[in-house]
């Protein structure tokens, strides 16, 4: 399927976003195992796993130009938002760069499902 440079661009600005809302999420979980109240984020640890693993799928199926793209987008933008709420209460670096990476990711993939 050839694809209008336009529709390339944001294909691709979203396959970005996913590949580093994965990278920051597995950044974030891996900085919350070393903290000492590990046992007051199991919501945070589980999603970002979650998050990060749905990220990467979406990018990999997104560059192969998958028939269930727009599905796969629309699930990331879901948990990618609610990744984000989670972890907004964790004041960190990390989690804060996980925070921004989910946002952008959501927003880049509901352009996606839009189109």
């Amino acid at each position: 399927m050839l694809r209008l440079s336009k529709d390339v661009i944001s294909l691709q600005a979203c396959i970005d976003s996913c590949l580093k809302s994965a990278q920051a999420c597995n950044k974030c979980f891996k900085a919350c195992l070393e903290k000492d109240n590990i046992c007051e984020m199991k919501a945070a640890l589980s999603i970002l796993v979650d998050c990060a693993e749905i990220c990467y799928i979406t990018a990999v199926c997104m560059a192969k130009d998958n028939s269930f793209s727009i599905e796969l987008s629309d699930a990331c933008a879901e948990l990618c938002e609610k990744c984000a709420s989670i972890c907004e209460v964790y004041k960190d670096l990390s989690c804060q760069a996980s925070v921004e990476a989910c946002k952008l990711c959501a927003a880049e993939c509901r352009k996606i499902s839009i189109n």
